[in-house]
């Protein structure tokens, strides 16, 4: 690492009821190698009869804690952010866990990177409650090294966003983008990435498995397909026009986006891409079948992710 760049990064990890795992989440960001970071707790309003506070209480000053009226993972994100000191903002949600070395291996490969429009990105894999590993890492989404936005967004729009925790985003980019959209529930981390690699930031890869993203009955992302519709059409409308921008019949990102959308059932955001698409021709008749089928097979996927898991827990 050049030891000329040593920016400070702003850990913020956001909490709500969060007793039973926060103590892992937190002592991990404490224990990173790297220097110069601080560690920001904001506890979104908990009704735990005060255990979450006794927990972030107990680490003093080797934390800033921060407690607000809850108001969503959005706004005790955004509230971190106001009061960051960082150059860097690294998210950790309060039941996932940090190596020590994430923050160093992210800020090594930056430091390799002239222009500093660039976004972090690890590896990660998955654990269970009880903190063990459930398999190998995940697939790599890119080779290691620095990636252009175009090739960003269409891995965001045919894979899907990136974890939010193994990101790691320069504070400059919230000032260009804004915040977190607070009335998104459900996907307002997908949005957020969007917007930052739609205003042009590259990406830095690097593979290494540098965050445990927690597998547990309690996760809103398993109990969230209302909020996942309803949020779906709010992106659309953000985020249609630009896709719409930066696309052409060759790189047509605006029919990955409503094709995407279609594979989960969202009418609506594919509708919204159409009527984008409509001025420019940018949908032929085989763009609306293949959304046609798409929608269809959308609209049987909740039924069959049911059936898959019902025999799934059986074989078990």
């Amino acid at each position: 690492m050049k030891a000329s760049w040593t920016p400070r990064v702003t850990i913020i990890i956001p909490v709500y009821n969060g007793a039973n795992y926060m103590r892992e989440a937190i002592d991990s960001a404490l224990s990173q190698t790297y220097q110069n970071i601080e560690v920001l707790v904001v506890n979104d309003g908990s009704t735990d009869n005060g255990e979450t506070d006794k927990i972030a209480l107990s680490y003093g000053d080797r934390i800033t804690y921060i407690k607000k009226e809850n108001g969503g993972v959005s706004s005790a994100l955004n509230l971190g952010i106001e009061k960051m000191s960082g150059e860097y903002f690294s998210w950790l949600s309060h039941d996932d866990v940090y190596t020590p070395e994430k923050v160093s291996r992210q800020i090594e490969a930056l430091s390799s990177v002239e222009n500093k429009r660039a976004v972090g990105l690890c590896g990660h894999c998955f654990i269970n409650d009880k903190s063990e590993k459930l398999s190998k890492p995940a697939p790599p989404r890119f080779t290691s090294g620095v990636h252009d936005y175009r090739a960003v967004i269409r891995e965001i729009l045919e894979n899907g966003a990136f974890s939010g925790c193994s990101l790691l985003v320069p504070k400059v980019a919230f000032d260009e983008c804004g915040l977190f959209h607070e009335r998104l529930r459900f996907s307002q981390d997908a949005l957020m990435w969007l917007t930052i690699f739609l205003k042009g930031y590259s990406l830095v890869y690097n593979a290494d498995a540098d965050v445990f993203s927690r597998i547990h009955g309690k996760q809103l992302t398993q109990n969230g397909r209302a909020l996942f519709q309803k949020d779906s059409l709010t992106i659309a409308r953000l985020v249609a026009p630009d896709l719409l921008r930066i696309s052409d019949k060759k790189d047509n990102y605006l029919y990955l986006f409503a094709k995407r959308n279609a594979k989960y059932g969202n009418r609506d955001a594919v509708k919204v891409c159409v009527e984008q698409a409509r001025a420019e021709k940018l949908f032929g008749i085989g763009h609306h079948l293949m959304l046609g089928a798409c929608l269809f097979y959308g609209s049987l996927r909740p039924a069959l992710r049911k059936a898959y898991y019902a025999l799934f827990i059986r074989a078990k």
